[in-house]
């Protein structure tokens, strides 16, 4: 795929996703006597709904370029979870029609939801935090993440595994074991690039000009491990910049008053 069309497709596939959870939650919320359970499963529809919208939000609102989100979306095949989430919607409306047992998909649409969910926070964190000056902080906060999307990698291959040994029709057996490897694979994918973002500082072209002040990077204590990337600097009529890392007592030196 043109990676051009990386972020738009994603947002496609989950704009129509979240029009069938919409409509499945439509379809409960207009049902005179729900049986309890199929009232209970709301619950699971209104989260991957919030989830599903705070993904369009997110990447149609932020205020990144879209070629950062391109980068990361590039990394994480999530179209197809998209689109097993929108079939799980239309399967859940469906059911719900008939007043069918529906506890398969309600499963199956949670594990979706969590999956989705684990991927917008590593987005978020990704394209958010690039910038920060508190290395420790955002490093805790991918090493949280990173052990939070290994564990739910172990739940779905817990799944997949009892899939397995159920009895039952073979053609939904195969569906939900394939479902759930395509969700450890967004997983595992979404696992990958946070570790490959891990403490890293990306930055644009800088200027300076007319006394003026500017920074890139990390003030104070060194941090060993950092990748960092510059685009040109440029400083002009006694301006200073600096790009990289220092230690506050040259900050202050160079950056103080004279």
């Amino acid at each position: 795929m043109d990676p051009l069309s990386v972020t738009a497709s994603v947002i496609a596939v989950a704009t129509l996703a979240w029009q069938s959870c919409k409509a499945a939650c439509d379809l409960i919320d207009g049902l005179a006597e729900a049986p309890q359970t199929i009232a209970k499963s709301k619950n699971s529809l209104v989260e991957t709904q919030k989830t599903l919208g705070a993904l369009q939000q997110m990447l149609t609102a932020a205020s990144e370029p879209v070629g950062v989100f391109n980068s990361v979306l590039g990394m994480i095949e999530l179209d197809e979870t998209l689109e097993s989430a929108k079939r799980l919607c239309d399967e859940f409306t469906a059911l719900i029609t008939g007043f069918t047992n529906h506890s398969t998909k309600e499963k199956e649409l949670g594990d979706c939801q969590r999956t989705i969910s684990m991927v917008l926070v590593s987005i978020n964190l990704i394209v958010t935090t690039r910038t920060t000056d508190d290395i420790q902080r955002l490093g805790d906060r991918f090493q949280a993440q990173e052990q939070a999307l290994a564990e739910l990698d172990t739940q779905l291959r817990n799944h997949q595994t009892s899939l397995a040994l159920e009895e039952g029709s073979a053609s939904d057996r195969d569906a939900s074991m394939q479902l759930t490897a395509g969700l450890r694979k967004v997983c595992q994918e979404t696992l990958s690039a946070t570790r490959a973002k891990r403490t890293g500082q990306s930055f644009g072209d800088m200027s300076t000009d007319d006394q003026s002040f500017a920074m890139q990077g990390i003030v104070g204590e060194a941090h060993d491990g950092v990748e960092q990337s510059f685009g040109k600097m440029t400083t002009s009529k006694n301006s200073r910049a600096f790009q990289g890392q220092i230690d506050a007592a040259s900050f202050t030196a160079m950056f103080g008053k004279r």
